[in-house]
């Protein structure tokens, strides 16, 4: 296999494993024996389940960051987006139907919380490839306006409904400001952007500028001097 293949197979694979994580949901685990002692709620045990599956996913995520050339992340993104926005759509007509609302109790039925979970993790897993890859993200999302309407309504079904506290919570947060579907606060910024990264780089090299000039000045000082004792 020559490396052309080689890479175009690696990517194949990449591309399979992404797919699988978008369509699994974390309610095909079998449910804990504490759910039926009644010592934790079915919620509390999604919410367990869903901290761990929001663990793989941000792996996944990380190693996008890191995959191949910018062509290679940039289609590895269009094709994650696009299947990702199929699924919730999916799961929001289903959901729909069924006449779920956020902040009714967590349902015991298992095809309304497989619906709940797709719509949950994958708009979790945007908040991660928006936040961490923004500028890919923003060349494909800001052109399609169905996608910005559905995750107008994620963001408003995730919040309601009471899964997404404390750090999961945040990134739906930031998720929102980055998209612009709240107003971002004063002081948003994402370091991910190409533009923050050059900042950071010009600040770093002006960093480096400033300790070998002070170096070059102490140098200068060492060498011997003539003092007022020695006249």
């Amino acid at each position: 296999m020559d490396e052309a293949s080689l890479r175009c197979a690696v990517f194949r694979t990449f591309s399979l494993l992404i797919i699988l994580l978008i369509s699994s949901v974390t309610l095909t685990k079998k449910e804990s024996p504490d759910v039926y002692k009644g010592k934790r709620s079915p919620l509390e045990m999604y919410k367990k389940l869903f901290q761990e599956h929001r663990a793989i996913q941000l792996e996944a995520v990380k190693s996008i960051q890191n995959y191949g050339e910018y062509k290679q992340r940039h289609q590895l993104v269009k094709m994650t987006l696009e299947k990702l926005f199929k699924v919730i759509s999916e799961a929001k007509v289903n959901l729909t139907v069924w006449g779920y609302i956020p902040g009714d109790p967590f349902p015991e039925n298992t095809t309304i919380r497989d619906g709940l979970s797709k719509v949950f993790e994958n708009t979790a897993m945007f908040g991660d490839l928006v936040l961490r890859l923004p500028d890919i993200v923003h060349s494909i999302y800001d052109k399609n306006k169905d996608w910005q309407l559905l995750l107008g309504w994620c963001y408003w079904f995730c919040k309601e409904s009471g899964v997404f506290d404390e750090t999961n919570g945040r990134l739906l947060h930031l998720m929102a400001q980055e998209v612009k579907l709240i107003e971002r606060e004063e002081n948003y910024t994402n370091p991910f952007t190409l533009e923050s990264q050059l900042k950071q780089q010009k600040q770093r090299h002006g960093e480096k500028k400033e300790i070998k000039t002070k170096k070059k000045k102490k140098e200068r000082k060492k060498g011997p001097q003539i003092t007022r004792v020695e006249l």
